[in-house]
């Protein structure tokens, strides 16, 4: 008798795959650790709680040169009114370009079963966020998004909805944090047998996550000036409706608030294990800019790059 177990594998019963793309520079440099540790505009992506942190007005843009040549683009655009609210507008475009139309066989026995035609697809997503700090340690976010997909003749589109949660510990630099992504009923492409028969559902993402500040305080477990060093470490747990639990691990050097360096690593994942990244920011007192760079490495896959610019206002 084995004392192991079968693994179920569920890849393969989702749409819109387009929603598990990490969207930020930051993030993918991090090994996608981030939720318990993004606060600012960009959070609506990962953790729709983080955008509490935002300070006045904040914009970002995203840019994803995603396997295959395919490009995604991604923003968001929002304001904290200090003690009431904060609400965030968001997107997430892709664009598949033309793809060959080929048959499943060809009518005269060729190999090459192209027909000279091409056709092509894309993905989008149209969201608004709104979060609140209920105390000094708690805040809780919600992203309603709406979301639509095409693929030559056909397509599908529906509403889903991200939650999210981060605590502040107040220890040590403790940051603890749990989200939720993409609450919604199936899709649905054709509709030539049953509903049953045709529908699909959405990659539905649970995940919990740990974010400490090592350095850069004197709260801090190693102490430190906050306007000189500062080092974050981060952890993320996640599970999906489409596949294997995962782990994300990341950590982040920040010096004097200008430079930054960051690492990463994902567990259980085929490609793109690996990653780094690198920030530059400056307050030029009437704009906070910032600019990041990641790469993530892949094995048979093209690499991707992504690039994020920030404004604070």
């Amino acid at each position: 008798m084995s004392t192991g177990f079968t693994q179920f594998n569920k890849s393969g019963r989702t749409v819109m795959q387009f929603l598990k793309i990490g969207m930020g520079a930051r993030e993918a440099g991090l090994g996608e650790a981030a939720i318990a540790s993004v606060h600012d505009v960009n959070a609506i992506f990962w953790n729709p709680a983080g955008i509490t942190g935002m300070l006045g007005a904040e914009a970002n843009f995203n840019y994803n040169q995603w396997i295959g040549d395919i490009s995604v683009l991604s923003g968001a655009v929002g304001y904290n009114w200090d003690g009431v609210a904060t609400l965030v507008l968001n997107y997430i475009t892709l664009d598949y370009g033309d793809i060959d139309e080929a048959l499943v066989t060809s009518p005269s026995g060729n190999i090459d079963t192209r027909t000279g035609e091409s056709f092509s697809g894309s993905d989008l997503s149209l969201g608004i966020g709104i979060a609140r700090q209920f105390t000094d340690k708690l805040s809780i976010g919600l992203n309603l998004k709406y979301l639509r997909e095409d693929l030559h003749i056909y397509s599908t589109d529906l509403w889903a909805f991200d939650v999210g949660t981060i605590y502040n510990t107040g220890w040590y630099g403790v940051n603890l944090a749990m989200a939720a992504q993409n609450f919604s009923t199936r899709a649905r492409f054709l509709y030539t047998k049953e509903e049953s028969q045709q529908n699909y559902e959405l990659p539905l993402v649970f995940k919990i996550g740990l974010s400490v500040n090592l350095l850069g305080g004197e709260d801090l477990l190693l102490g430190g000036n906050r306007d000189q060093h500062q080092v974050t470490f981060n952890v993320d747990a996640m599970h999906t409706n489409d596949y294997s639990e995962r782990l994300h691990f990341g950590a982040e050097y920040t010096f004097y608030n200008i430079f930054t360096l960051r690492g990463g690593y994902r567990l259980n994942y085929e490609e793109g294990n690996l990653s780094a990244g690198a920030g530059v920011q400056y307050d030029f007192g009437y704009v906070r800019f910032k600019f990041d760079y990641a790469y993530v490495s892949y094995d048979f896959l093209q690499s991707p790059h992504r690039f994020t610019i920030f404004l604070g206002f």
